[in-house]
């Protein structure tokens, strides 16, 4: 009988997350292109003055975040004298990413790179923000002809005592981490708000 109240739980949580996705995604539709990398597809807005001096600036959000929290307070602003492009990283807002392994700051390095050649951009001022401070760093090491800057906003760059959170464990093990973002993670990020 409890195992069925469970799993009654789980599927009314689920259809309710299906439900939030769906009108979440009809609500803010992608603003920009989806340009096709190895291993996944980046969202990827490019505002400001094509024609504008200097290199372009990138900005690169942080964790369970996208795009539009670079483009608000900073973005906007930039782009009015700047060639700015904002990405949506691997797997989030708009990306897709193949694999879920493909979180590591190399690999989402090498896959916005690919997007930035595509885009024709040689040299970038890269504004990294939390999450993004350690993928910056990992490109600028990566790429150095490509960052022609980096400015890190509260970078995670640097190991800090106590390590990640009991949320990232839980939400990273096999099998319990897909089953609560399919279905408690909209749900109680609703009633949190």
């Amino acid at each position: 009988m409890i195992l069925t109240g469970v799993v009654a739980a789980l599927v009314i949580l689920a259809l309710i997350t299906q439900a939030g996705v769906f009108l979440l995604e009809r609500t803010y539709p992608a603003q920009g292109k989806i340009v096709e990398v190895a291993g996944g597809a980046l969202h990827v807005v490019d505002i400001g003055p094509r024609d504008a001096t200097g290199p372009a600036i990138v900005m690169i959000h942080g964790a369970s975040s996208n795009l539009e929290s670079m483009r608000q307070p900073l973005g906007g602003r930039l782009a009015e004298k700047h060639r700015v492009i904002l990405i949506d990283r691997p797997g989030h807002g708009w990306s897709a990413r193949a694999r879920n392994e493909d979180s590591t700051p190399d690999t989402q390095g090498r896959m916005i790179e690919e997007a930035l050649e595509k885009l024709g951009i040689v040299s970038a001022v890269f504004v990294v923000h939390s999450w993004a401070g350690a993928l910056g760093a990992r490109m600028a090491l990566d790429y150095p002809q490509r960052v022609a800057g980096l400015v890190m906003l509260a970078p995670v760059a640097y190991p800090w005592p106590g390590g990640v959170g009991q949320y990232n464990r839980i939400i990273s093990t096999p099998v319990i981490g897909p089953l609560l973002a399919h279905t408690v993670t909209l749900p109680l990020g609703y009633l949190l708000a």
